[in-house]
């Protein structure tokens, strides 16, 4: 479907940053998307915007991911993504 392919966007190498704009709804969309930052073995960041509404689909997802979305740190340690 091509709403999908855009949905999860298009495959870049060299991308080591992605911003959800718009929050996922689903983990699936979630993982294409965050997983785009991190590729081929590279570290990568994925900065997520929230809205207030957008707090129930956050805590879906991690739990169905098993995992924790934080905040953004005060200071980012630029070596653990630019090596």
């Amino acid at each position: 479907m091509i709403a999908d392919l855009f949905t999860r966007g298009i495959d870049i190498q060299a991308v080591n940053v992605v911003i959800n704009f718009d929050f996922p709804k689903t983990a699936e969309t979630y993982l294409h998307r965050v997983g785009r930052s991190g590729r081929f073995g590279h570290l990568g960041l994925a900065v997520n915007l929230i809205t207030y509404e957008d707090r129930f689909n956050m805590y879906r997802i991690e739990q169905e991911l098993g995992t924790e979305i934080k905040t953004i740190p005060p200071q980012i340690d630029l070596a653990e993504y630019c090596q």
